[in-house]
């Protein structure tokens, strides 16, 4: 299979070839290579490029001369694929001689997961002894969805005589990943007020710190 930065038509591939020859051949110590490195390139792009041209003019083109010219342009791939390799992965070249050699640049950085702009939407499917069947999904989406970069939602709670107004009276109860959940209680909750907040949550952000996103309105019921 090719590599990414290998264009998959002929016609491109042919350019690519040439370019990438012509600059090792230049100056392979620039990219890491030595002479032989280059004379291996180069000897395999004169090759494909007589096949190539050959298979390409109405002249000559037949059945056994477009065979010909796909076997030399694997016989190409596979020679230049592992110095692409190389020249991508070596740090001292700089990233302005990759990109004009046409191989790919390695994004060393990930970008940061942004935190997340948007509030879940709590809902209560029913109620039983000592459970809930609660749901969960973005505001304004039509499925149970989470945005972008987030993996799951926390769930924050108070279980008390009277409901909570503010997240900041609840405890951590859990981040949940798929909506219907079921949140537990135990005997001592029955008839006091459950209270629930909710927000998303990403994995990481910048310096692998988790995001969060808004809270949620209150989900207030009774404990059955």
């Amino acid at each position: 299979m090719a590599a990414p930065y290998i264009p998959p038509p002929d016609g491109l591939f042919a350019d690519w070839l040439l370019n990438f020859s012509s600059l090792i051949t230049s100056n392979p110590t620039s990219y890491g290579l030595t002479a032989g490195d280059a004379t291996a390139i180069a000897a395999t792009n004169t090759s494909f490029q007589a096949a190539y041209s050959v298979a390409v003019d109405p002249g000559t083109r037949t059945a056994a001369t477009v065979a010909a010219k796909d076997a030399s342009r694997a016989t190409a791939e596979a020679t230049c694929r592992p110095y692409a390799i190389n020249v991508r992965n070596n740090n001292a070249v700089s990233d302005a001689l990759k990109v004009g050699l046409g191989v790919t640049v390695p994004n060393l950085i990930p970008s940061p997961i942004p935190a997340p702009t948007t509030a879940p939407l709590l809902g209560l499917i029913n109620a039983t002894p000592l459970e809930m069947l609660l749901s969960y999904k973005e505001v304004g989406s039509l499925g149970k969805g989470k945005p972008f970069g987030a993996i799951g939602v926390e769930i924050w709670r108070s279980i008390g005589l009277v409901a909570a107004t503010d997240p900041a009276q609840c405890q951590f109860a859990g981040t949940v990943t798929k909506s219907p959940f079921r949140p537990g209680f135990i005997d001592a909750d029955r008839g006091k007020i459950a209270t629930f907040f909710a927000r998303f949550s990403t994995r990481s952000g910048p310096a692998g710190v988790a995001q969060v996103g808004p809270w949620s309105a209150s989900l207030v019921s009774h404990i059955i």
